[in-house]
């Protein structure tokens, strides 16, 4: 532990040199860098920043009462606002991690807004939550600490697609300045072949990488109540709770009471040959059907006005990293498009390896320029 901080220092005080000539967004983004890469501990940026102030605040949403929390940073005045959103957790707004992810983009110099999404919640992500965003970012947009003509939002995994399509919409698509997706999807028939048979392709190059089995459960979990039959959404809700529980359990004896239905929705999370996943799509339910589009990104991608900041774990094993690839490929305005893999994130977790000289020069120092491209290119936006 005691040589990975000695080469972050290092690498830190290379990157401060950059400051000298490029002042204070460069100082700040690697303040911000040093946060990123011991996430777990407070780094510089709590040293040289004062702590924010965090304001619960409600507003009346399109599906009822919505609730945020409001990070404001010091000193007074108007900033760029990031919506952050959540994803799909059960703790929400109020997990401690994205606490303090909150905490350290606002000592960073933005106002944060975490609306409190009760859908993703609950492990529902519906065509909803994307109302329910949109009205959130013209929220942020009406208060008077943000700057209006420099706020954007913050998507993970699951979550991302949802805010990525939020800001295609028209009613807010002017005023989304960047979003920023970290772990996101393009078009979630490619996520649904991933996670059932673990292979992925982008531009004729083939991969296979064994998915987290934690992903079916959680598409699972997202659609039962759109199955039809009452006994099969019964069955399939028993088996969910088996999964999710234990993912190795046999489910076995659960088979022989499901009825066509599904049957159905469990042959396309188990199928192993990914040329068949859309003969399996095919039978699922309309209704779920519906939502896989709905909230799909490749759909409404090109009404997208903001500029992106995208990045993505190589090592992923929830959603596959050449999704990320498609979206900038296919973003409306390919100069306003920042991409980065990192080789230091499996899907929204840090990875770290031995350090070595081999590790240095290939692992650390290039992965933590990536990072620091990304962190610069955020605060240009404060």
């Amino acid at each position: 532990m005691k040589k990975r901080t000695l080469v972050l220092f290092l690498f830190l005080a290379f990157l401060a040199l950059l400051s000298v000539l490029y002042a204070e967004r460069t100082f700040r983004s690697i303040l911000l860098l040093s946060e990123l890469l011991n996430f777990e501990k407070p780094g510089w940026l709590e040293k040289f920043s004062p702590r924010p102030v965090v304001k619960e605040v409600s507003w009346e949403g399109p599906m009822g009462f919505m609730k945020a929390d409001l990070y404001l940073p010091h000193p007074e005045g108007k900033r760029g606002g990031i919506l952050l959103n959540h994803g799909v957790i059960d703790t929400g707004k109020d997990d401690p991690r994205l606490k303090r992810f909150a905490s350290v983009l606002c000592r960073a110099g933005f106002v944060v807004f975490v609306p409190d999404l009760k859908g993703m919640r609950a492990f529902r992500i519906a065509p909803s939550d994307i109302e329910e965003i949109k009205a959130a970012f013209s929220h942020l947009l009406s208060r008077q600490e943000v700057r209006p003509d420099s706020c954007g939002l913050f998507g993970f995994s699951y979550g991302a697609g949802p805010t990525i399509i939020a800001a295609c919409r028209p009613e807010i698509r002017e005023e989304v300045r960047f979003v920023v997706s970290f772990g996101g999807y393009y078009d979630l028939r490619n996520v649904l072949s991933f996670i059932a048979t673990g292979h992925f392709e982008f531009q004729g190059h083939r991969y296979f990488r064994k998915p987290q089995e934690y992903g079916k459960w959680v598409f699972l979990a997202n659609n039962l109540d759109w199955v039809e039959s009452a006994e099969d959404r019964a069955v399939l809700r028993k088996i969910l709770k088996v999964k999710l529980r234990d993912e190795r359990a046999p489910i076995d004896s659960f088979l022989s009471q499901l009825g066509g239905e599904g049957r159905n929705v469990l042959d396309l999370l188990s199928h192993a040959d990914p040329s068949q996943t859309e003969s399996f799509i095919q039978k699922l339910p309309p209704a779920i059907r519906s939502s896989m589009t709905a909230l799909s990104v490749a759909p409404v991608f090109k009404d997208l006005l903001a500029s992106l900041i995208l990045a993505h774990g190589e090592d992923d094993d929830l959603i596959p990293f050449t999704e990320t690839l498609r979206l900038a490929q296919a973003a409306p305005h390919s100069e306003k498009v920042c991409m980065k893999i990192l080789k230091t994130f499996s899907h929204i977790d840090p990875e770290e390896k031995p350090l070595t000289a081999g590790n240095l020069f290939s692992f650390y120092l290039p992965e933590g320029w990536k990072l620091f491209l990304l962190t610069y290119r955020l605060l240009g936006y404060r």
